[in-house]
């Protein structure tokens, strides 16, 4: 049976010791972006749980990390912050980020969900009526016909 360490506990380590652990410095930051990209773009992972993490990350190492990330993946974590922002559909990368960036940190709240234009009422063709000219054709003459026997 193997016994589970904590990793927390190893990170906060680490960070203490920078001069024990330089070696591997590459390979913790690395980890470390790995780690926090993986929890920004999980599917149970919410705006107030972004918030947070923009938080205890503090503003400067939160923008790092998603300057690290692609451009479908800062739309791909917008449009699911902010679900009816067009500007996830609509504008560049930068603005993007940029709204990214301030839904995390407060400065910025999700758009609400815009109300759709009224449509507009079925047209309906109307039946074909029946050619004037047409009508004179019919001779109601044998309308009151009576079959003699």
């Amino acid at each position: 049976m193997a016994l589970e360490i904590d990793g927390f506990e190893v990170f906060r380590s680490i960070g203490s010791h920078r001069a024990a652990f330089e070696a591997i410095a590459p390979d913790v930051v690395k980890a470390a972006r790995t780690l926090v990209v993986k929890l920004i773009k999980d599917k149970k992972t919410e705006l107030a749980a972004v918030r947070a993490i923009h938080s205890a990350l503090g503003a400067e190492a939160f923008g790092l990390v998603t300057d690290g990330m692609s451009d479908a993946e800062i739309k791909s974590l917008g449009s699911k912050l902010d679900k009816h922002n067009p500007v996830f559909k609509e504008t560049d990368p930068a603005a993007q980020r940029r709204l990214v960036l301030a839904l995390a940190g407060g400065m910025a709240e999700p758009a609400e969900k815009s109300k759709a234009a009224p449509k507009a009422p079925k047209v309906t063709k109307s039946k074909k009526v029946a050619d004037p000219k047409s009508l004179e054709r019919i001779s109601f003459s044998s309308a009151g016909a009576t079959r003699k026997r």
